[in-house]
């Protein structure tokens, strides 16, 4: 509700939180509220995740779209489920959304495609709210920072809560065929 909160006010917001804390949630929640005037458009790294959720929200009776790059449909829809380099070419025109999602914001580190998150990030107008998802970024802050140099108003919202509870064992139990396919790993 916090996050909720910061989009409805006009701050972009990044969202730090474990897997299955609900960070999609906070999007439901803005989407479902009603607060939204415009499309938004929720970014995820795979067309597999995008087609997930894609058919996630069409069961919900949401009317939404899907951009892939080799797949698109209602693409004017109120939500649009995307590949984010889909979008870079309609931020350079200056056609941005009323929201853009950046599900898995980590991405930005990506050495392939990490410019592409940054180029997002840096050509989304005053217009469009961010709101960055993530549990696996150690820093944050600096994040909400940079984009604060861009011009814009961020707010980080945290939740150390992890819902899914990680279960931890030697990788010296797993199965010998699936040990040989970690490298680079320590004893702890």
């Amino acid at each position: 509700h916090q996050a909720v909160d910061h989009l409805r006010h006009g701050s972009d917001v990044i969202v730090d939180a474990p897997t299955g804390a609900g960070k999609t949630y906070v999007f439901e929640l803005l989407h479902e509220s009603r607060s939204l005037q415009g499309q938004a458009v929720y970014t995820v790294p795979t067309r597999a995740l995008a087609n997930d959720k894609f058919a996630e929200w069409k069961d919900k009776g949401w009317d939404v779209g899907i951009a892939t790059g080799d797949l698109s449909e209602n693409i004017h829809a109120p939500v649009l489920v995307a590949t984010l380099e889909t979008q870079l070419e309609r931020l350079l025109r200056g056609e941005g959304p009323a929201c853009l999602v950046i599900d898995e914001y980590q991405m930005i580190a990506d050495d392939s495609r990490g410019s592409s998150y940054e180029g997002v990030v840096a050509l989304a107008g005053n217009e469009t709210r961010l709101l960055l998802l993530s549990g696996s970024v150690a820093n944050p802050n600096d994040i909400a920072e940079w984009m604060r140099r861009l011009g814009r108003k961020v707010e980080v919202v945290v939740s150390k809560i992890r819902p899914v509870p990680l279960e931890e064992m030697p990788l010296e139990l797993l199965p010998t065929h699936m040990a040989r396919k970690f490298e680079g790993w320590w004893a702890r």
